[in-house]
């Protein structure tokens, strides 16, 4: 069952309000990504694959600005990679 983008959205929010809740009002740009290994690197290397990877997935990237008590302005960035399919979290980076 693939997930709507509106699904995708929620979980994802989710997670960040639990992960980093200075977050949780901030609304995610959404870049679309594919993700595979050609079948001639593939077969040139040998290589097998006995999982599947995700072919596509869906980086959330969530931006804030605070200003810190002497004034300087501190980037907040997190970023969350989701198989766009299942919706399971593949990735999450932030600081």
């Amino acid at each position: 069952m693939t997930l709507t983008p509106e699904q995708l959205k929620k979980i994802v929010k989710d997670f960040v309000k639990k992960e980093s809740p200075e977050l949780k009002d901030v609304e995610p740009t959404i870049q679309d990504e594919e993700r595979s290994i050609p079948k001639e690197v593939e077969r040139k290397l040998e290589l097998v694959h006995p999982k599947k990877t995700p072919g596509k997935v869906k980086v959330f990237t969530f931006k804030k600005t605070v200003t810190a008590e002497d004034g300087a302005q501190i980037p907040i960035v997190s970023k969350v990679t989701v198989d766009a399919v299942t919706g399971k979290i593949l990735k999450s980076t932030g600081n």
